[in-house]
């Protein structure tokens, strides 16, 4: 009886089962077929994917750009030695050559102040709480001063400012000085070369240590060591443009005023405003820094000293016509930075030819005529009681037209006051008296074949005309 129920009870069982399979074989067909992509819905989904791929392996290369880029331009940092490192006590190889030079200074006017020791040059080291570590001395010719205690010690190519910082270096190995205790070196630098020091000390001691004294003198002591310039060394330095003789001068006063004045001072033509000097650095680069003076003498105020090195050049600008209305060129050849003495030529009937009369820079032409006691100019020696002062011609080679210049003028109203009959005369000017010779030497001006390429071709012609037998 039990084994009849069981097999009815399978059968239900199975039937039931074979009615939910045959529903559920039919979903999954259907299912199947609706998650099956039509060919038109196939380029959509792939488009998509590899906007998607295309984006991602763009993010991918630019993030690899930038890596590559960090890399490639990330480059090892040398350190100068620092306090923090001190310790370590580095040796002579651990400093780069290129830091005992020290550091250029930002502006071109820092570095014209920067003046360089060389041999020559006179110094006093003074050390205030030891007295006979102090010292007076001059660079022999290598450069060198002895030093108490260390003996010959090299200064030579260092500013002032480095020089002293290498002497204080050299004497901290010995004792405590004060500005070294100030900037909190007294024990890092103990035991150390002095040209490890000395590195730390320019570091740390910019641009003086008066000047870190000045700005905070609670922090920092009074210092022990000072080095004073007592004595300059002469120098030779190169003098061209628009001066009276162009080359090369030694000087005993290293100075752009005495520079000029030796090279027999400043041409009519030259511009005071625009004195170039040009400077080679130890390191092979050429600075260059402009002096203006001409506005110093025209307001009346000192005149800029600027100190000159050996090697320096000088450039004398030439006037720009262009910048010429605020020029007084009258006023310069007057003062004393103009050459002293310009050279006037006179043709005259009745006393012939006076070639080459030196008559003071800045004479006009009554001085000329008549001589300027004041300025004691004697001038041209025309014999007034005999020349025809009626007709008179000035003739100037004008260099910025290229040309020669002739102006008639009235010797009898110039000598009465009449300033436009009385103008200022220039370097190689020709006074030429008397009608007759004024027309001849103005015809030959006019039937020259080659003109004036400069103020010598104009110089030679009167020469010429001087020593021939023109006016035969």
């Amino acid at each position: 009886m039990v084994l009849i129920k069981n097999a009815t009870a399978r059968s239900l069982w199975s039937k039931k089962i074979g009615l939910l399979a045959g529903p559920l074989l039919l979903s999954l067909v259907f299912w199947s077929l609706l998650q099956k992509p039509s060919s038109g819905q196939l380029d959509a989904p792939l488009s998509e994917t590899s906007t998607e791929s295309e984006a991602t392996d763009s993010l991918i290369d630019e993030q690899a750009d930038f890596i590559d880029e960090s890399v490639q331009f990330e480059e090892p940092i040398l350190e100068l030695p620092s306090v923090e490192i001190l310790d370590r006590r580095p040796t002579l190889e651990d400093l780069d050559p290129r830091i005992r030079t020290d550091s250029t200074p930002d502006s071109v006017d820092a570095t014209f102040e920067q003046y360089r020791l060389g041999p020559g040059d006179g110094v006093f080291v003074s050390v205030q709480r030891f007295p006979d570590l102090a010292f007076q001395a001059t660079l022999d010719q290598q450069g060198n001063v002895i030093l108490p205690i260390e003996g010959a010690v090299s200064l030579e190519g260092l500013t002032l400012n480095e020089a002293e910082n290498r002497i204080r270096a050299i004497y901290n190995q010995y004792v405590v000085l004060s500005e070294v205790r100030s900037i909190g070196l007294a024990n890092a630098l103990r035991g150390l070369p002095y040209q490890v020091s000395e590195v730390e000390l320019n570091q740390r001691i910019a641009p003086n240590y008066q000047a870190l004294r000045a700005s905070n003198p609670r922090q920092y002591r009074v210092p022990d060591v000072t080095l004073t310039l007592t004595a300059q060394r002469g120098v030779e330095v190169i003098m061209l443009g628009e001066i009276e003789r162009p080359g090369l001068y030694p000087l005993v006063t290293p100075r752009v005023t005495a520079a000029l004045l030796a090279a027999g001072g400043a041409r009519s033509t030259a511009d005071l405003r625009e004195i170039r000097i040009q400077r080679r650095l130890p390191d092979n680069r050429v600075i260059e820094k402009t002096v203006d003076l001409y506005t110093p003498v025209r307001d009346g105020v000192p005149l800029p000293e600027e100190r000159l090195e050996d090697g320096d050049i000088v450039i004398i600008s030439r006037l720009d016509p262009a910048q010429a209305q605020d020029y007084d060129v009258n006023f310069v050849t007057r003062s004393t930075l103009a050459q002293p003495n310009i050279l006037v030529r006179v043709v005259n009937y009745p006393s012939g030819v006076v070639a080459g009369r030196l008559i003071p820079n800045g004479s006009t032409f009554v001085d000329a005529l008549v001589g300027d006691a004041v300025r004691g100019g004697n001038g041209v020696g025309l014999p007034l009681n005999q020349a025809n002062l009626s007709s008179v011609a000035l003739i100037r080679f004008d260099p910025e037209q290229g040309e020669v210049v002739v102006t008639k003028l009235d010797a009898k109203d110039a000598i009465y006051g009449d300033p436009t009959q009385n103008p200022p005369l220039r370097d190689n000017d020709v006074i030429v008296v008397g009608r007759n010779f004024i027309n001849r030497i103005t015809f030959a001006i006019d039937t020259i074949t080659q003109p004036f390429q400069d103020i010598l071709s104009f110089v030679l012609f009167f020469d010429g005309i001087f020593n021939g037998d023109f006016f035969d």
